[in-house]
């Protein structure tokens, strides 16, 4: 799947779950992308400075909106900071998997390309490699 499909993707998934994404280019390369979930709402920055974490980063806030989780985190601890954005990452990464790998079977399945394209940070490609076996449990087995 390209990274565009991806994409595309990820807003069709966004529109049936009543999820509205505003997409910018006028933004600086580092401006981190935005959840609202009480409105949900995501702002996602198509001029970031890393273009195939885009993906990612809408997952991730798509799965901010899906958690409903509070919109502000300055009044939050560190800790709850921390956990709520990666409960938002786990989320977002278990929606990229089931769209990505719906249509590749388990022996052409590849996790470390799918981390090297979706620029997905090292903290979560233990989880990640988890999610991908665990997409494929239920998939019956191929000749």
């Amino acid at each position: 799947m390209t990274m565009e499909n991806l994409f595309d993707s990820l807003l069709e998934y966004a529109k049936n779950k009543h999820i509205t994404i505003i997409q910018s280019n006028v933004l600086s390369p580092t401006t981190p992308p935005a959840a609202n979930p009480a409105l949900r709402k995501v702002l996602i920055n198509l001029n970031w400075e890393q273009k195939n974490q885009i993906p990612f980063q809408l997952a991730h806030e798509i799965g901010h909106v899906l958690n409903d989780d509070p919109g502000i985190l300055y009044n939050c601890t560190q800790a709850s900071h921390n956990t709520i954005e990666f409960a938002a990452s786990k989320r977002g990464i278990s929606l990229l998997i089931d769209l990505y790998f719906a249509d590749i079977s388990i022996k052409d399945a590849n996790s470390t390309r799918f981390v090297q394209q979706l620029c997905i940070p090292p903290y979560l490609v233990n989880f990640t490699e988890t999610q991908i076996r665990t997409h494929y449990v239920h998939v019956p087995n191929e000749a």
